[in-house]
């Protein structure tokens, strides 16, 4: 099983590949190959759609073709070409790191850092040579355009109208997107000087307010989780991942911004800032929390003794003391409190004062049972009532925070997907069934088993299933797909009736199916039946008991369809 929270030990994972699906009977993971990207790798719904319409070299839909998207700044060839130059470069920046003597610098301070061969492969981890312009002639060699290197900020012009490297001596951490693109670069200084870090400048393909470093590789894991632990540089992303809290991303020299809440968000909403311990970590986490408002997320804070950063203290207590450490996070908000009202005396001038820090931060929150909590607490601490509190936050002029970026239109508009968690087992199991043999669906269909569903979206999604079926009784493995597309938990249907192995239980199968269809016509049959029985009760004329009688017929008829012949 492929999934990071399974640790099997005999194979578990099964792929159907007639009708596209995946199910693992050891952690009962199931869905399609849609559900797969979105689980594993962290992606959206579209960028799902895009990952495998440029897999399968299919032509996404134009811009103007499509009302509510926003037309891209470079184009698809463009893009390639950036992205094909940002690998090349990952390349060669690997290679020169690998073809070092261990006893050179770079790898002398990695050892001391604590990077292992399997770290430096798997985020590809390289240096840029001392020479001014060995990326320049190695790209020439790639026939990279020059033109390329400088748009991506690798290589720059000089005076003579030759080009130079941007990155020489530094030790190089290729930036990924989330489908595993190479969109920029960042770069440390090895021994001291100035400046410590120097990344890609911001081009079509790399924006740091909408990038963390590592996510290609921690996305899973922090689905896996429901946690992230946000750190604010390379090194720091990779003390925690190389030592096992992976669920982990960094920031890339930026402030938190909105579009980054944005990602976090499809991911989790559980966040864990881990900023260094000092004055400039303790003003990010500040600027950061504005952010998190406007998306009614509540982040907790870790906060790290003066002076240490996260690599310092993971490398100092290990990586158990400091899962364990971590469980004390502070919410990010109450945290901030505390330091705001280090010297509070509760005189006016300090309510006024704080009163200013708070109020564009709760006028942002929406979620309003979290705000409410914030005021009473609030509250207590400057010893008011939350009446007053809430009244200085709705009167106050402090302005509520409003998103400083533009709101993104979507690119592919997402149906929004069915919860199977309220739907009864049997009409479940109806459905699982339906989708493993044909014999099932034709015998469920006829007569009017659909109608007597109870569940108003399950009915829906078997109207789409039998017209699909007759418009194309031949591709019947494809139903599965189309159903699993449709909701949102799919291992509820794989993991009861096993449809991806349609011979496997035969005989049980249609015994079950029998029990369950016979289950779910009497339900809907009991229904009628106490209905007519409380309208004869209250005098309503009609045929009232005429119909009474007619139900009781149809439930006793109900055992037929124990000895009723399944197609084949």
């Amino acid at each position: 099983c492929p999934f990071p929270d399974h640790n099997e030990k005999s194979p578990s994972f099964s792929v159907s590949e007639d009708k596209q699906l995946y199910h693992c009977f050891g952690c009962k993971k199931s869905g399609n190959i849609f559900t797969f990207l979105e689980t594993y790798n962290g992606f959206s719904f579209p960028e799902s759609v895009e990952f495998l319409a440029n897999r399968a070299s299919i032509e996404m839909p134009k811009p103007e073709e499509n009302k509510g998207y926003q037309k891209p700044r470079v184009s698809k060839d463009q893009k390639n070409q950036f992205h094909s130059a940002n690998k090349f470069a990952a390349v060669f920046y690997h290679q020169k790191l690998k073809s070092l003597p261990k006893t050179h610098k770079v790898h002398s301070y990695l050892e001391k850092r604590g990077f292992t061969e399997e770290i430096i492969d798997a985020f590809r981890i390289g240096y840029a040579p001392e020479p001014w312009d060995d990326l320049a002639k190695y790209f020439q060699s790639k026939k990279v355009p020059v033109s390329v290197g400088e748009k991506l900020g690798l290589l720059r012009r000089n005076k003579k109208g030759g080009h130079f490297d941007l990155f020489r001596d530094r030790l190089m951490f290729p930036i990924f997107s989330i489908d595993s693109e190479v969109i920029g670069f960042g770069g440390r200084i090895i021994d001291q000087g100035q400046p410590k870090y120097i990344n890609s400048v911001e081009s079509d393909v790399f924006k740091k307010g909408k990038t963390f470093y590592g996510i290609e590789q921690s996305a899973k894991h922090i689905r896996t989780e429901d946690q992230v632990f946000v750190v604010e540089g390379y090194m720091d992303f990779i003390a925690l991942y190389s030592r096992g809290v992976k669920n982990v991303v960094a920031t890339l020299g930026t402030a938190l911004t909105e579009n980054h809440v944005r990602l976090i968000k499809r991911w989790t909403k559980n966040v864990v800032l881990l900023f260094d311990g000092d004055q400039a970590g303790q003003t990010a986490a500040e600027r950061s929390l504005s952010n998190f408002f406007l998306h009614d997320l509540a982040p907790q804070i870790f906060v790290l003794p003066d002076g240490k950063d996260p690599d310092d203290h993971i490398s100092e207590v290990g990586d158990e003391q400091f899962k364990e450490d971590a469980k004390s996070s502070q919410d990010l908000f109450l945290h901030l409190l505390g330091v705001w009202m280090k010297d509070y005396k509760s005189q006016p001038k300090d309510k006024i004062q704080l009163m200013d820090k708070v109020t564009p931060l709760l006028k942002g929150l929406n979620d309003n049972r979290l705000l409410q909590i914030y005021v009473e607490e609030l509250a207590q601490r400057m010893s008011e009532t939350p009446q007053k509190v809430f009244h200085w936050i709705k009167s106050g002029k402090a302005a509520a925070v409003q998103s400083q970026q533009p709101s993104e239109a979507p690119k592919i508009a997402v149906e929004k997907k069915i919860s199977l968690a309220d739907i009864a087992k049997d009409e479940l199991v109806l459905l699982g069934l339906s989708l493993k043999a044909p014999k099932y669906l034709d015998f469920l269909i006829n007569p009017q088993g659909v109608e007597s569903l109870s569940h108003g979206q399950v009915k829906d999604v078997f109207s789409q299933i039998v017209a699909k079926y007759g418009q194309e009784p031949n591709n019947f493995d494809k139903l599965a797909h189309l159903v699993i597309s449709k909701v949102n938990d799919p291992e509820k249907i794989v993991s009861l009736t096993n449809i991806s192995s349609p011979d496997e239980d035969s005989e049980k199968d249609e015994i079950e199916f029998k029990e369950c269809l016979i289950r779910v016509k009497d339900r809907k049959l009991r229904r009628e039946l106490e209905a007519k029985t409380t309208q004869l009760k209250n005098g309503t004329q009609g045929d009232e008991l005429e119909q009474i009688v007619n139900i009781n017929k149809s439930r006793e008829k109900l055992k037929d369809i124990k000895n009723a012949p399944l197609g084949e």
